[in-house]
């Protein structure tokens, strides 16, 4: 693993950018509390997005649009839940309709431009969660991919954001707990969260040095080494 730490802490158009920027081959895994997938780079340009969201939606907008039956997205997904686990043996959906000749690769493609947007528009939402990047000895190999520009892909979402739009999973309520996912931190308490935990931040991992807390008789000390954890990425995006 070469880089790894909080989306709270390194939002993941930050990540990208600097990915891209280097000229990055390899696959990035995001996961937080209702979604777990990966971004597949090849020279710092997205070569495919894998989410299980997502991939229903491309299956749902074939299906809608008369270009294959419910019959056929069914088989592939279950011949899909019975591959092995990992990020290298996940194969995209539009792929695997292609191996099995149930839509026309051109077809597949145009339907991948349409929903590329959606997916890098949600991603980009994503405020809490997990992130690690490898560069795997072999890597996927992907007969459809999107060959994205991250740059361009990061602007055409925040124009999308000016504009008012909201994402769609984002929306939904989020668990009441959900920022501490991933969460490293020493010596939480519940008197600190009480105190600390927000709706939609936690001041105690953001305070460098926070102050000290009485809780059942003894004193919390504060978490000096909060965020060790991402020092090589700190470093590497420091300048960005």
């Amino acid at each position: 693993m070469i880089l790894r730490g909080s989306i709270e802490r390194f939002d993941l158009g930050s990540v990208l950018q600097f990915l891209a920027q280097n000229a990055a081959t390899g696959i990035l895994e995001i996961r937080d509390y209702e979604e777990h997938g990966h971004i597949y780079l090849v020279k710092g340009r997205v070569e495919a997005i894998s989410l299980p969201v997502t991939d229903d939606r491309l299956g749902i907008f074939l299906v809608k649009h008369r270009l294959m039956t419910e019959a056929q997205l069914a088989k592939v997904l279950m011949e899909e839940a019975d591959r092995a686990e990992g990020p290298a043996s996940r194969v995209p959906l539009g792929q695997r309709l292609v191996e099995r000749s149930f839509v026309a690769e051109d077809v597949v493609r145009k339907a991948m431009q349409q929903l590329t947007m959606s997916r890098m528009f949600e991603i980009a939402h994503w405020r809490t969660g997990v992130f690690s990047y490898d560069e795997p000895e072999q890597m996927p190999e992907f007969k459809i991919s999107i060959r994205g520009n991250v740059q361009e892909l990061l602007l055409q979402t925040q124009v999308r954001i000016d504009h008012g739009e909201k994402p769609r999973k984002r929306a939904a309520a989020r668990p009441e707990n959900d920022l501490c996912v991933g969460c490293t931190v020493r010596d939480c308490t519940p008197a600190v969260k009480l105190k600390y935990l927000k709706k939609d931040t936690c001041l105690w991992r953001k305070m460098s040095s926070p102050p000290e807390v009485s809780y059942g008789g003894r004193t919390e000390t504060p978490y000096a080494d909060e965020g060790k954890g991402d020092a090589d990425l700190q470093g590497n995006l420091g300048r960005y």
